[in-house]
């Protein structure tokens, strides 16, 4: 299987945030470094005191504008940390998304070259990780990586995330930032793309697929479903390729796969116009 990259917005993504991690570490450093000093100089403040007040724990001026600044240090540090936590938690979230997607690519390299993966595909109804385009057909695949039990009832979407042990510890809705199930998120893309090939004379069903591609992962309730596949291994893709295959031939899948290329540039270069 060849793979080519049409964006690399995860990756972006990661590094964008790694550069917030690093701003907020120095943040941290920053904000423990004025506490520890605003410390040392209320500390100094109550020994500067004559011996009566210290007796008698009579604050002086210096001590109360001293104990003001290390309280509000303080809040500094608890800001910093929690600022330095959440963005923790989402390059770990973005990285974990990453490695999903590189487990896929590794899971269908058993494709021989007659197919192309087009990487990080984007249309007017959002992005998708891959299109795959082969002699079986037109793919649009959706990548998670999540330790969860996924449910899902028609566009219903939910989720339990699981613990090392298989404990459930949270539950939430299995949507995108816009509030889409993970099958509208895919089926939209995918959708929008059939509708394009059709416009130039290729009327081929785009197939969908949504991976949760994490080694604990595992799927619970899932009936009335609009995706061919929801699965937790790239087998669950081979074999719903090999189960729906539509034939196309080597000049078929070369003329889609141009016309994948040319419309991802176009909503690339007008959503980054929009973005100026």
């Amino acid at each position: 299987m060849r793979v080519e990259v049409l964006s690399d917005h995860g990756g972006q993504q990661l590094r964008q945030t790694a550069q917030q991690l690093q701003a907020a570490e120095t943040d941290v450093a920053a904000s423990h470094d004025s506490y520890r000093a605003a410390w040392q100089d209320l500390q100094a403040s109550r020994r500067a005191k004559p011996l009566w007040k210290r007796l008698l724990s009579v604050s002086t001026a210096e001590e109360r504008e001293s104990l003001a600044r290390a309280q509000s240090t303080w809040h500094g540090v608890v800001q910093a940390d929690y600022g330095w936590q959440q963005v923790s938690n989402r390059v770990q979230q973005q990285t974990a998304g990453v490695w999903g997607e590189e487990a896929l690519v590794h899971g269908l390299s058993g494709l021989d070259d007659s197919w192309i993966m087009l990487r990080g595909y984007m249309n007017r109804r959002g992005e998708t990780d891959h299109v795959l385009v082969g002699p079986a057909g037109v793919w649009a695949v959706e990548v998670k990586r999540r330790r969860i039990r996924l449910h899902a009832v028609g566009d219903q979407w939910w989720f339990e995330k699981l613990s090392s042990r298989g404990h459930v510890v949270e539950t939430g809705w299995a949507v995108d930032g816009s509030g889409r199930s993970w099958q509208r998120q895919v089926n939209d893309v995918a959708g929008d793309l059939a509708v394009w090939l059709a416009r130039n004379r290729y009327s081929v069903s785009v197939n969908t697929a949504v991976m949760v591609m994490h080694e604990q992962a595992v799927l619970g309730r899932c009936e009335n479903l609009n995706v061919k596949v929801v699965g937790t291994h790239p087998v669950h893709l081979l074999e719903a390729i090999h189960r729906y295959a539509y034939p196309l031939d080597a000049q078929a899948c070369q003329e889609i796969v141009a016309l994948v290329r040319r419309d991802h540039r176009y909503h690339s270069r007008r959503r980054g116009s929009r973005s100026r």
